[in-house]
């Protein structure tokens, strides 16, 4: 661009640093609304302007001279030392923050050197208050930790059973597809439990809805207190039928959760006057896979264990409720009634 090009407003010549007065220039540092000081090498201030006299509560008039140290503190003096040794070894100070007074700052330093000498003589330190803008990072920070917790908590909620508190079906279905892929991939052993709380209308009837809601939570609870490995499942299937998944668990071992299980909601003692024993009580059924083969589908694999465990289940139905059976691939069921074994 030619000169004659220049808008009208920017064609007056640029009035140079060099040609302004050294009383303005002195007049200009002192207002300068950034606060900013010069300290020699023995700690004590050469220079300083209005703003940074305010900072650390000075009066401006009796600070020349004084050591740094007596009006910020060791630690500053400290940082000072450290500023020369890292501009002595020919290495430049990085801004950073700084909470002084009070407040925050963005520090910057730089180093002073007559003209023509390596040597730095003194450091020129501004500090720019950035005070409001970290109360606002602050703020913007606990928005987003409340909404990603709002978030966490909706998404939660949708998978969460909201009477038993368990997870319930849609988060069930998907969980154990996860599980039988991976138990599929690794060829490890996968077992169900499908229980069922006996003659639960009988009890809603005798008893009312809420206290039938109730016995609903005691017993997730229980179940939920007998399932503590990370990997354990347990969910309301629909409702007062549950379901539990056990990944890596032979037939064995989920047996034994089972009896846990049955144990546990017995130990609640919960009153039932429609049940043989006089107490609330349930029956499960057991199915279980070895090694899931790895040419099944995810949904006949699912079919294979829900369909098994769901059979055992209506065996201890049919012989009276209040116990456990084990499906076998030979559709045999085992009984565990009391902790017994028994023929199909």
């Amino acid at each position: 661009m030619v000169p004659n090009a220049v808008p009208r407003p920017y064609a007056r010549p640029v009035r140079m640093l060099s040609h302004i007065p050294a009383e303005d220039l002195r007049e200009l540092y002192f207002n300068f609304p950034v606060a900013t000081c010069l300290v020699g090498r023995d700690g004590r201030y050469i220079a300083a302007n209005r703003a940074y006299a305010e900072l650390i509560h000075a009066p401006l008039a009796t600070m020349m001279g004084k050591h740094i140290a007596e009006l910020c503190g060791d630690i500053v003096h400290a940082h000072v030392v450290r500023d020369f040794a890292t501009f002595d070894a020919g290495e430049s100070v990085p801004n950073h923050e700084l909470a002084f007074f009070g407040r925050f700052y963005v520090v910057a330093v730089r180093p002073m050197r007559d003209k023509g000498a390596p040597r730095v003589e003194a450091l020129c330190i501004a500090l720019t208050d950035i005070t409001e803008q970290k109360a606002l990072e602050s703020r913007l920070e606990l928005a987003n930790r409340q909404l990603s917790e709002a978030n966490r908590q909706l998404t939660e909620a949708a998978r969460t059973d909201a009477l038993s508190g368990l997870w319930n079906r849609h988060a069930l279905e998907e969980m154990l597809a996860r599980e039988i892929g991976r138990c599929r991939r690794e060829r490890a052993a996968l077992s169900v439990l499908m229980i069922d709380i006996d003659h639960f209308k009988k009890y809603n009837d005798g008893y009312g809805h809420p206290a039938g809601d109730g016995a609903l939570r005691a017993v997730s609870h229980a179940m939920a207190g007998v399932l503590k490995r990370p990997g354990d499942i347990v969910a309301r299937y629909g409702g007062e039928e549950f379901l539990v998944v056990l990944p890596t668990t032979d037939a064995s071992g989920a047996l034994r959760v089972a009896g846990d299980v049955r144990d546990a909601i017995a130990a609640l003692a919960i009153a039932h006057e429609a049940s043989a024993s006089g107490r609330l009580t349930v029956s499960i059924g057991v199915a279980n896979l070895s090694a899931p083969a790895r040419t099944a589908t995810i949904a006949d694999i699912r079919a294979t264990l829900i369909d098994g465990a769901d059979q055992a289940l209506y065996a201890v139905k049919v012989d009276g409720g209040d116990g456990i059976r084990l499906h076998t691939p030979d559709q045999s069921v085992l009984d565990r009634r009391d902790g017994a074994a028994a023929p199909a």
